[in-house]
């Protein structure tokens, strides 16, 4: 008798820790949503790096649930309509509250995360109060250069937090997403300062999807960069006449020529015609010329407004975004200039930095 009760025990022993064993390795998410206008919806759990649904649920009471197994940790985001929270899909009992500002804890990362994702708030939250909260008594110039120490203060600051996380997370799903969301932050940050915080990481943040968008673009941006010769592109209705046109039938052909990415819809764009009008009527010839090409833009568009404005060089239409990720050119208008024999002599050009310039070489 006393036998059978040890054996009794024996299994009851085997059958609690495999019970803890297999808690260990699945994930339970329990949310919660910030009312019940979404009961009925659907939440979606997807992989942040490819944007593919890893599973679904529906919203019962402001609550929903998923229950699963993962192997490795990765990043992943909730998507409830125009709801949405990122977090680490990784093995244990996570909790996920989606109001804003939503919070997702309950396992070592997610914790993580959620820390680095409200101290980051904190700062943007703390340097907008000393924004609002500026001296009245200072002088215009004194508010101007306070605004601006703010500022630069803040960016100092939204540099330091997520290097100190990724000392201690340099190469997971953790580091992935904070890495991502920190150069993010300042997608115009030179390609020095990009190289220089890239290469504190590993590889898996590098082939997490949406970084590998970011390296990419500053690949393009070196590789296009003043000094690098132009990289041609070809628009298959791009005349007027609906024949193709190329970037080459008017660049390396022993010309200076200006090149204005541009949109009908854009009203900065439009106020750059006139002075590009200026500097064409004054420069134009067998040195010179300047051709527009239209972006992000329908034709009908682009024909309504180079008429309205009586522009008279050259155009390519419905470039649409082929040119601009070639030259990630993320706002328009961007104008370069391309010297004569195909080298970018100058980027982002407008108003009076563009006159001078093309007075320069022109010279």
């Amino acid at each position: 008798m006393k036998n059978l009760k040890m054996i009794a025990i024996y299994y009851i022993c085997i059958a609690m820790l495999a019970a803890c064993s297999s808690e260990k390795n699945k994930y339970v998410i329990n949310g919660t949503v910030p009312d019940g206008v979404w009961n009925g919806k659907t939440v979606y759990m997807l992989d942040y790096s490819d944007g593919l649904i890893i599973d679904s649920a529906n919203v019962i009471n402001r609550k929903f649930v998923f229950e699963g197994v993962a192997g490795e940790a990765i990043v992943a985001k909730f998507v409830l309509e125009d709801l949405y929270a990122e977090f680490i899909l990784e093995n244990g009992n996570i909790k996920a509250d989606l109001s804003h500002p939503y919070s997702i804890k309950g396992t070592l990362l997610n914790d993580k995360l959620n820390e680095y994702l409200h101290k980051s708030e904190d700062l943007v939250v703390k340097a907008g109060e000393e924004l609002s909260n500026m001296d009245a008594s200072l002088s215009a110039s004194e508010i101007e250069e306070k605004q601006a120490q703010i500022v630069d203060e803040l960016f100092v600051k939204m540099d330091e937090l997520p290097a100190s996380y990724l000392k201690e997370h340099p190469n997971d799903a953790l580091g992935a997403i904070i890495f991502y969301l920190w150069m993010q932050n300042d997608m115009d940050r030179p390609v020095e300062k990009f190289n220089e915080a890239a290469a504190h990481v590993g590889e898996y943040v590098l082939n997490f999807g949406p970084v590998k968008q970011i390296v990419e673009s500053y690949k393009k941006s070196e590789e296009t960069a003043v000094g690098k010769p132009f990289v041609d592109f070809t628009i298959e209705n791009g005349n007027k006449d609906g024949s193709s046109a190329s970037l080459s039938d008017y660049v390396g052909k022993g010309k200076y020529v200006l090149v204005d990415f541009w949109a009908s819809w854009c009203a900065p764009c439009r106020m750059e015609t006139p002075v590009i009008a200026e500097v064409y009527n004054k420069y134009k010839g067998d040195k010179f010329e300047v051709v527009s090409v239209a972006v992000w833009d329908s034709r009908e568009n682009t024909l309504a407004a180079i008429e309205e404005d009586g522009s008279t060089w050259p155009q390519i239409l419905d470039a649409q975004a082929i040119p601009t990720d070639i030259y990630n050119i993320r706002g328009i208008p961007h104008i370069m200039l391309i010297g004569p024999d195909g080298t970018i002599v100058a980027r982002d050009l407008r108003g009076e930095d563009l006159k001078n310039k093309v007075a320069e070489v022109m010279k």
